[in-house]
Parts: structure tokens; C-alpha cells; sequence
């Protein structure tokens, strides 16, 4: 799991590559100016008490200041500039590779746990480049202090070294154990946030049901489990804190100690006691490492999380386009599925379909809950590909289309339409880039939506975030993206399932004028909507159980059982001559 996280972090530092050199040459010039430091101070001191001149020394002083001054604050801005920047980077990156998998991709713990790791991993992970720089930089001074102390004296050289393999055993048994704790860590708080996330989303349900109380005990339950992993961390960083303050002051009296016999045997100055002093404080100053150990630790862990996402394959396109329409309303098929067969976790939702709709015409797809209704319709509108077989639009395989080619000809209204966008009109006009705030109003007035549109505070441009609608509100602004744009293929999904019959009729008339030319495709729950189309697949368990027109399949008992499921089982034989 390492390993992928890992990956991970080196493409988001590829991606900030200008900035992290920003931070690494910055920081090897305040590590220059804080390391030149020691030894020009000692050089100020040899002259001072000499009777030298060491105002030049002096001047040399000011001068590293200011420059250690100020690249340590431009290294602190850069370093917030990347962290953003690669937080921004793997956000964008997972959520492409969600989306750009298809609606149908699995995510482990849904939509919330998504938002959650989202949010924290990737705010983990974007630490990672910041982290790694810095830890390069604070063994840097350590490294060269070493250097220095053996220069001024072998004997101050040795007692420094013989203290760094117990400091190189501390900060390994720190990674080792602090990585593992983290990851630990971040997964019971997604856990902990997917739920809260879940809760909230079912908040009117939850209240409806009286399950408050199930519901909180759910969300929490990973608490315990979480403040486990917390303290467990906790009492590492402790533990790892108080070897350190043990360890590296032992190490500095020592290194202070050994310096000065060294002094009173004439072997070294005053001025080198206080170089070896700073030396000797900036090598012991690995501690300062812990830290950065820690955060590429939590970067690796929220990598980890994140890869669940970057790592899904995106749904490939090929290069072809649609033929131009030829203007006769039936002339050619307009979708076919030829032996398609979708399986999810084992489990068969369709298998050997083979369903051939005419252009222009309308079909009606029925069957009980379950039967695949919706699979059929994804799978026309290419949201899914078939495990088998071949799914073909105008006579060309939808695998073979381009995105746009594809998006382009084909508009979906699902039964519960998300609001997308930053008003109404943004959400209407989705996928229409094009469409002026004129073809906005005339869509939503085919759609049976303008007149309580018009009604809100700033009509078209109330904000999204600011309206509560019905279920059959909702509904029909789905319904005014099928009229907002041509489209080749309409795809209802019991998109007029919360409508009333008359508002339900008068959207049926209005797709058959307005989008007479189109291939329309619709989950049909209602015996008056199948009445009206063309023709009518009976679906049943993921397989084709019959097809025909609504009124010859009428005769069938298992196909009227499929509507006394619902409300309008008592006005299905009327409705079964409707429109024939």
C-alpha cells in the first residue's frame, strides 16, 4: 500500500516541480547563511579578543542574517503555495478520475466517504513535497555540522558521531511505526465522516422513521476505535519526544565537554568553543526531523486512501462521429443493443438483451423493480459499457464515438435529477454550453417548469443553494435539459414519476412535438405512459420477456401484474387503448 501512495506523492510533485525547486534552493540558501554563521562568528570573536579587526567579520555577520532572514520567509510562502497548489492538484485529479470512469464506477464507502478521503487525504498527502524538502534540509545542517566538528578537532568529531546511529534508530522506528498508525488513524475518520455525510443526506428519512438514535449510534461507533488509534499515536510521538529530549542534550554536553579540554589544552580558540557550540546545536537539531518523518507519514496515508480513485481506469472514446440525420423520422435503427449483458459483484443484471428501437420512435421499457429498467437505459446512453456485447446508436458502436460526439446527441432525465450549476438557469442549460437564457425559458415552459421558476426571488438566476423544491418540481427542471438542445437520443428514467397525470400528459405531448426527430427511450411505470409509445419491452429479472405494443401485451397476466404494483393499476384498461 506504500508503494502506491508513493507513486502518488512523486506525480503531485512532478506537477509542482517549479515550486518545490522554489522551496529547495530557498532552503539551501537559509541552510548556507544559518551554517556560514557559526564559523564567521567564531572569526569575530578570534578578533575581538585578539585586538583584530573583526568589523568585517562583523559586517559578514549582518549580511548572513538578512539573507537567512529572508529566504526563510520566501521558503515559508512558497511552501504554503505548494501545499495548496498540490492539494488542489489531487483533488482535481481524483474527482477526474471518478467521474471520468462513469457514474457507475464503485467507490468504497459511497458518496460521503468519497467527499470525506477527498478532503483529507488529500490535505494529508499535499504535505508530502514540503516534507520531503525539509527533511533533506534538516539533515543537511546536520551533515555539514558533523563536517565542521571533525575539522576543528577529531576528538569532538568522534563523541558527536558516536551519537548518530541512536539518532538514525529513533527516526526509523518513528517512520516504521508512525506510518502505520496514521493510516490507521486517517481510515477510521473517514469512516466517521462517510457516515456523518450519509446521516445528514437522510436527514428527512431518518427523522420520518424515528431512527435518530440507531443513526447516532452508527455514525460514532468507529469513535472508540478512532480515539484508540489517536493515542496510540499520541504516545508514540511522546515516547519519541522524550528519547530526544534525553538523548540530544546528553549529546550536546558532551560535544560541549569534549570542546572544552580541547580548550585548555590550546588546541582550539575561543572563537572555534562557540563555532563548535552552534555546531553542535544545529547537528542535535535532528530532532526537528521527527517532525517532517512525521508528515510524510500522514502524506503517504492520505496517498494511500487516494489512490482508491486515481487509480480507476477512465472510460475510453474512440474517434468517430454520428452520420448526418437523413430528415425521414424512422429511416434507419436508432439505438440497438445486440446481445448485451452487464454482471456487478458476481450478480447478472442483464444478460443476452437484444433490444432494436427505430429512429424517431418511442419505446417504453417495463418490468418490476430490479428487472434492469435503468441498467438498459445507462447502457444507451453509454453511463455504463456492456460486460458483453455491443451497444449502437445511428448504426454506429457507442464505444467508437467521441465524448463530445456522444454527449452531444444524447440527453438523459433521471427520476431524481441533481441540481447542477450556480442558478437554475446554469442547471437547465447543463450540457449546453450554448444555450441563451431565451432557450432556458422556452425549455422550462415546455417542461411545465416556468411558472414556478418565474415565481422565485431572481427567476432563472436564483441561486441553486437558496431553493427547496418538491420531488415533481425537481422533475421538471430534469425534464426542461431534454428541451434546452436536439438532441438524437432522449432517455427518460421515470423522470415524470412525482407528476400528476394531466402535467404528465401535457410533458408527453410536448417530447413527441419537440423532439419528434429523436430516438426517445423511457422507464415507464405507468400503464398511461407505455400506452403512449411505440413499442414496449417487458423486462423481467434482467432478460426480455416479451415485446409488442401496450395494448397486445395487455393480455398477459404477468404484464398487468407489473402495474397493479402501482398507484395507477385501476386506470390501467382505459389507459391501455390510450393513443392507439
Amino acid at each position: 500500500m506504500g508503494g502506491t501512495g508513493t507513486r502518488l506523492l512523486r506525480t503531485a510533485a512532478r506537477a509542482q516541480a517549479g515550486g518545490t525547486t522554489v522551496l529547495l534552493v530557498t532552503g539551501c540558501v537559509s541552510a548556507a547563511a544559518q551554517l556560514a554563521l557559526p564559523a564567521v562568528l567564531g572569526e569575530t570573536v578570534d578578533g575581538l579578543v585578539g585586538g583584530d579587526d573583526f568589523t568585517r567579520w562583523l559586517g559578514v555577520c549582518g549580511a548572513l542574517v538578512v539573507i537567512y532572514v529572508v529566504s526563510e520567509t520566501y521558503s515559508d510562502y512558497t511552501a504554503g503555495v505548494v501545499q495548496a497548489r498540490s492539494a488542489l492538484f489531487l483533488r482535481r485529479l481524483a474527482t477526474a478520475r471518478l467521474v471520468g470512469a462513469g457514474p457507475h464506477a464503485r467507490t468504497a464507502r459511497g458518496p460521503g466517504g468519497f467527499a470525506a478521503q477527498l478532503l483529507e487525504g488529500a490535505g494529508a498527502a499535499a504535505m508530502g513535497s514540503n516534507a520531503a524538502v525539509w527533511l533533506v534540509l534538516s539533515l543537511l545542517p546536520a551533515l555539514v555540522s558533523l563536517v565542521m566538528l571533525w575539522r576543528t578537532d577529531v576528538w569532538v568529531g568522534l563523541v558527536f558521531s558516536c551519537g548518530l546511529p541512536i539518532v538514525a534508530w529513533c527516526l526509523r522506528s518513528f517512520a516504521a511505526d508512525s506510518s502505520r498508525l496514521i493510516t490507521r488513524y486517517l481510515e477510521e475518520q473517514s469512516t466517521v465522516s462517510s457516515r456523518l455525510a450519509e446521516a445528514l443526506g437522510g436527514a428527512r428519512t431518518i427523522a420520518a422513521s424515528h431512527t435518530l438514535e440507531r443513526e447516532v449510534a452508527r455514525v460514532v461507533e468507529p469513535l472508540p476505535r478512532l480515539r484508540r488509534s489517536g493515542d496510540a499515536l499520541w504516545r508514540l510521538q511522546a515516547r519519541t519526544a522524550a528519547r530526544g529530549n534525553v538523548l540530544f542534550p546528553l549529546l550536546h554536553v558532551a560535544v560541549l565537554a569534549t570542546a572544552g579540554l580541547a580548550l585548555g589544552r590550546g588546541h582550539i580558540s575561543a572563537g572555534q568553543l562557540l563555532a563548535v557550540s552552534e555546531y553542535a546545536a544545529m547537528g542535535t537539531g535532528l530532532g526537528m526531523s521527527l517532525l517532517f518523518v512525521n508528515q510524510l507519514a500522514r502524506a503517504r496515508a492520505g496517498a494511500d486512501q487516494l489512490h482508491t480513485y486515481t487509480a480507476l481506469a477512465p472510460m475510453a472514446y474512440g474517434g468517430s462521429t454520428l452520420p448526418e440525420p437523413t430528415g425521414a423520422p424512422t429511416a434507419g435503427v436508432g439505438v440497438e443493443l445486440k446481445g448485451t449483458a452487464v454482471r456487478r459483484d458476481g450478480r447478472s443484471l442483464l444478460s443476452g438483451i437484444d433490444i432494436s428501437v427505430q429512429a424517431g420512435e418511442l419505446l417504453a421499457l417495463v418490468g418490476r423493480s430490479g428487472s434492469g429498467k435503468s441498467t438498459v437505459a445507462a447502457l444507451m446512453g453509454r453511463l455504463l459499457d456492456p460486460d458483453q456485447g455491443e451497444v449502437l446508436l445511428d448504426g454506429v458502436p457507442v464505444r467508437q464515438l467521441t465524448r463530445t460526439a456522444l454527449r452531444r446527441c444524447v440527453v438523459f432525465a433521471f427520476e431524481r435529477p441533481e441540481l447542477v450549476g450556480m442558478d437554475i438557469a446554469d442547471t437547465i442549460a447543463a450540457g449546453a454550453p450554448h444555450a441563451t437564457l431565451d432557450d432556458v425559458a422556452r425549455a422550462a415552459g415546455l417542461a411545465r417548469a416556468a411558472s414556478f421558476i418565474e415565481r422565485m426571488p431572481n427567476g432563472y438566476r436564483t441561486e441553486v443553494e437558496s431553493v427547496v423544491l418538491s420531488g415533481g418540481e425537481m422533475q421538471r427542471i430534469g425534464l426542461a435539459r431534454a428541451f434546452v438542445r436536439p438532441a438524437r437520443l432522449v432517455l427518460l428514467d421515470d423522470a415524470t414519476s412525482s407528476l400528476d397525470m394531466a402535467t404528465e400528459h401535457e410533458i408527453d405531448r410536448a417530447l413527441a412535438t419537440d423532439t419528434s426527430g429523436a430516438t426517445r427511450v423511457m422507464v415507464a411505470h405507468r400503464a398511461s405512459s407505455a400506452a403512449r409509445a411505440d413499442t414496449v419491452v417487458w423486462l423481467e429479472a434482467g432478460h426480455v420477456r416479451a415485446v409488442g405494443t401496450h395494448s397486445g401485451l395487455w393480455d398477459l397476466p404477468g404484464y398487468r401484474a407489473v402495474f397493479q404494483e402501482r398507484a395507477e393499476s385501476g386506470a390501467a384498461p382505459g389507459a391501455a387503448g390510450a393513443g392507439r
